[in-house]
């Protein structure tokens, strides 16, 4: 306590002075509560994650009745049994900053993506085709977008399940190659590496014309899915994943011996039914059989588009067995 009354000026300077100094020392205390104090809280500020989506958008083609990745519109013979086996990479299948030119980008929230897919088709009868596909996701790395940190992990992709009826076939006697196919995801795989969505299924009309030397393929079909807004997260309009349109074209060569060479070119086009952006690819292939039965191939091409989950650059190489004569 300070003295009052007639204590000395002197004692009364010193006692002010010393309240002075402790109120000072507690304000110290204070400031550098609240420094440390902070930051913490800037380090604790949620993020925005990404809602669960499949990112992987190729499907394959399980038959190998023409291109790799665009139907023809036939099917396998009864009872022949075709099972093929790749891995698959992809330079920025997820990029928020994409250009128009997505290789002038080196970043993304996934930069670099691994995948296996195991593929399997059987011919039940001369115009029906059970098919599947099972992906998995061996590894993929990206940068942090703002707050959105990168999907980074390992796991179990969509798997999808399809059925193939062609009531016209040129090795039946018709003109052309006509089929319908109805393709549906698994509700399995890990939303959290963007492996799966909550529902998928792609309805496909397929169209071939073929020669004993080469053929030509039309698909046109559309994916229907949930429709997921990214803009809040990339600060971009129309960055949307959801539903589209796929168009494919193909045109490709026939194996017409155990070791002939088989080149292919496919184009396909995605148009968004949600917004969205359109988006493209040019895959280049080729085929090479070796002993009856066994096929090795490459396939690859860039992306073409703004859409923020088409891939800039898309490489496979696999190899496929199947029990009977094919291509």
């Amino acid at each position: 306590m300070c003295p009052a009354g007639r204590t000395a000026f002197i004692d009364g300077v010193r006692c002010v002075l010393s309240l002075s100094l402790e109120r000072a020392s507690l304000v110290h205390r204070l400031v550098l509560l609240c420094a440390l104090w902070v930051p913490g809280l800037a380090v604790a500020q949620p993020s925005d994650p990404l809602p669960g989506f499949d990112l992987q958008r190729l499907q394959l083609e399980p038959s190998g009745l023409g291109s790799l990745v665009v139907g023809t519109g036939r099917t396998l013979d009864p009872g022949i049994v075709r099972v093929s086996v790749q891995g698959h990479y992809e330079h920025l299948p997820l990029n928020f900053t994409r250009a128009w030119d997505p290789g002038l980008n080196v970043v993304g929230l996934v930069e670099n993506k691994f995948s296996g897919h195991v593929t399997a088709a059987v011919g039940v009868l001369p115009w029906l085709q059970l098919g599947a596909q099972l992906p998995y996701i061996f590894g993929q790395r990206g940068e942090p977008f703002l707050r959105t940190p990168p999907p980074n992990g390992r796991g179990l992709d969509e798997p999808w399940v399809s059925v193939r009826l062609a009531p016209l076939q040129v090795k039946h006697g018709a003109p052309l190659n006509a089929a319908v196919e109805l393709a549906a995801a698994l509700p399995v795989g890990q939303p959290e590496i963007l492996g799966r969505d909550a529902y998928a299924v792609n309805p496909k009309l397929q169209l071939g014309l073929q020669s004993e030397g080469a053929q030509l393929g039309l698909e046109l079909g559309a994916l229907l899915r949930p429709r997921h807004d990214l803009s809040p997260l990339t600060r971009r309009e129309q960055d949307v994943v959801g539903s589209e349109v796929r168009v494919g074209a193909t045109v490709t060569s026939r194996g017409m011996n155990s070791t002939s060479t088989r080149p292919e070119l496919s184009v396909l086009l995605n148009l968004p039914m949600q917004g969205g952006q359109p988006s493209g690819e040019v895959l280049v292939g080729v085929r090479k059989h070796t002993v009856t039965g066994l096929d090795l191939y490459f396939l690859g091409g860039p992306g073409v588009g703004t859409a923020v989950d088409m891939p800039a650059l898309r490489l496979l190489v696999g190899a496929s067995f199947a029990t009977g004569e094919v291509d």
